[in-house]
């Protein structure tokens, strides 16, 4: 694949000639031009890549700003980078353009910044709004593709998530840690990973040079061995395991490998800690645990919680927060036509937003049929007591079948327990949507954990749903008219005059709430709608979730952590349920300030 181009157009002599040796130093091609009239000249004959010009040149009385240097191949758009003094030179700009503020800014470090776009045009990953670093989602880009772009723009850098980070020097995999682990062990934890935001950073200060290499084997080889050596039937982290000194202990001749992971196992109370204790990678320690486990030498139990959590995919939770809180989360169904799909399960973000861009269908959304919840339920109710929290009634008929299958199915469920303990099946209304269930949810989870009963949970969370703040921002309202809830008309109008509608949820239902002209407005705004609705200077708990828009996903949450005093934020990928109809774009939070009672116990187990 070719290298972008690059077309630097600035009077000013020094940094047009800064800007094209440094670049020319990493292998691209740099045309400079002197004025707006000779860079369209030169624009015209070049293929996709990069415009980098003062804001001061980018005027365009015929149009748009990004109609000054269009590309001949309108499906391979050029990136146009406006360089200004101040933050007010950016302000009115639309979000497709990107800004840079250079006052103060060191010629390297300007150059730095615009190798970053370069890269992020080969990877395919978006800046963040200070060119600072790359900002993705795993949902969309996963781990080992990351990595293999990485390698082929032969990246030196740090790629951090929000489980470890990997170190890369020249595209190659130097070291990585994640949690405990270090090297290999860390390397192959992380590319388990199927969601969640990453940031990949160029800046000089990483020190890259200095890491000493953990990792000698290649990238290629690197991605084989995650691929091969793969359990995909991993017990949790938080389950006990116990050796089993029986007749078969003691007549079976174990492996090196299994002989060292008996030696740790009294010393080692959990799963989890067991994987950290030794040195061997997870995949080969969780073979040898199910293996023993086969054998009789090992008993793995499951944790003993009194309360477990049920949960609809429209909370939007990102899996690995769900597994780590043993979170049970029934998929939505998802209709392109006749072909059905569970959220989540046989349709992951991707493959939906194909479907959606690119196919001729319009989505549907069915919720969760009443024999699902029965499953579910039968699985879950005979060892512990359910709190069962779904999205708005108002909004969805999920929670009505949850409520059926709670009802109808109790008998079966009780003489499954046994008659010597009741069941108790609580549904909840969450009143809401998106990562604003998936607040209630996760704070359900963690009341469990510290043992308060489910009629307590449910009085929690009935008291915090209506303090629960949800705000997004839909970028196009094509897809609003798309699903009948806005007219084609208005919404063209709408389009073309750059107008972003603020929708959030009142009363269990998706009202607008406010709009804006220009997207770099709308999540000011958005963070000004917040700071309305709770007290800036105590504690907040929030959720950042987007629709296959990282970069806008990692601004807000940016501009809300310097607004209000956050004490958590966990950032998530949009899914079906919203996006069908707000489409791609879209960004949202939720905002939840608890009381210092509550927080106590919603607090991170």
């Amino acid at each position: 694949m070719a290298r972008p181009t690059v077309l630097v157009v600035d009077p000013e002599t020094s940094r047009r000639r800064e800007i094209a040796h440094g670049l020319t130093a990493f292998g691209y091609e740099v045309i400079p031009a002197v004025g707006a009239a000779e860079g369209r000249r030169f624009a015209a004959g070049l293929g996709p890549g990069i415009v980098v010009l003062p804001t001061g040149l980018a005027r365009n009385p015929a149009g748009a700003v990004v109609d000054l240097f269009p590309s001949p191949d309108p499906a391979q758009q050029r990136t146009l980078l406006l360089l200004g003094n101040g933050e007010e030179d950016g302000s009115e700009l639309p979000e497709e353009v990107l800004f840079l503020k250079i006052d103060g800014l060191a010629s390297a470090d300007l150059v730095r910044r615009i190798h970053l776009v370069l890269l992020g045009r080969e990877i395919g990953v978006e800046p963040d709004t200070d060119l600072e670093s790359l900002v993705g989602d795993l949902a969309l880009l996963p781990i080992l593709e990351l990595l293999r772009a990485a390698n082929r723009v032969q990246l030196t850098g740090r790629i951090l998530c929000g489980e470890g980070e990997l170190v890369l020097a020249d595209g190659e995999v130097i070291a990585a840690t994640a949690g405990r682990a270090r090297g290999v062990k860390a390397f192959l934890r992380l590319s388990t990973l199927s969601a969640g935001p990453f940031w990949v950073q160029l800046r000089p200060s990483v020190g890259v040079a200095d890491v000493e290499r953990e990792i000698r084997q290649d990238l290629t080889s690197l991605i084989f061995q995650a691929l091969e050596d793969r359990v995909f039937d991993a017990p949790d982290a938080r389950v006990r395991a116990r050796v089993e000194l029986g007749p078969a202990f003691f007549e079976t001749r174990f492996t090196p490998s299994q002989q060292e992971l008996l030696a740790v196992l009294p010393n080692c109370v959990t799963v989890g800690r067991l994987l950290d204790a030794l040195p061997a990678t997870d995949n080969v320690i969780l073979r040898d645990l199910l293996g023993l486990r086969e054998m009789g030498i090992i008993t793995l139990e499951e944790p003993e919680e009194l309360v477990g959590v049920v949960t609809d995919s429209t909370s939007d939770l990102p899996p690995e927060v769900a597994r780590a809180h043993g979170i049970h989360v029934v998929p939505v169904l998802v209709l392109f036509g006749d072909r059905v799909y569970h959220d989540g399960v046989d349709l992951k973000a991707k493959e939906f937003y194909e479907l959606l861009e690119k196919g001729p269908l319009v989505p549907r959304t069915n919720p969760v049929p009443e024999a699902d919840f029965q499953e579910a339920y039968r699985a879950l109710a005979p060892k512990k007591d359910l709190i069962s929290v779904h999205i708005s009634e108002r909004l969805s008929q999920t929670v009505v079948h949850a409520r059926k299958a709670a009802e109808e199915g109790l008998p079966l469920y009780q003489e499954l327990r046994g008659q010597a303990e009741k069941v108790a099946i609580k549904v909840v209304d969450s009143r809401s949507a998106s990562l604003g269930l998936g607040m209630l949810a996760l704070f359900a989870a963690r009341m469990a954990r510290r043992g308060v009963e489910p009629d307590a949970i449910v009085e929690r969370l009935e008291a915090m749903r209506e303090r629960i703040h949800v705000l997004f921002v839909v970028d196009t309202l094509e897809y609003l008219a798309r699903s009948g809830r806005i007219g084609k008309a208005r919404a063209l109008v709408g389009n073309i005059l750059g107008i972003k509608p603020i929708l959030g949820v009142v009363d269990g239902e998706i009202v607008a709430v406010d709009r804006v002209r220009g997207g770099r407005a709308a999540h000011p705004k958005l963070v000004d709608l917040f700071r309305e609705r709770v007290d800036p200077k105590r504690p907040v708990v929030v959720t950042v979730a987007h629709a296959k828009a990282p970069v806008w996903a990692d601004r807000l949450r940016s501009l809300i952590e310097k607004s209000l005093s956050v004490e958590e934020v966990i950032i998530a990928e949009m899914g079906p349920v919203v996006v069908a109809n707000a489409g791609p774009g879209t960004v949202g939070a939720a905002v939840f300030q608890p009381t210092a009672e509550e927080m106590d116990l919603i607090a991170p187990v």
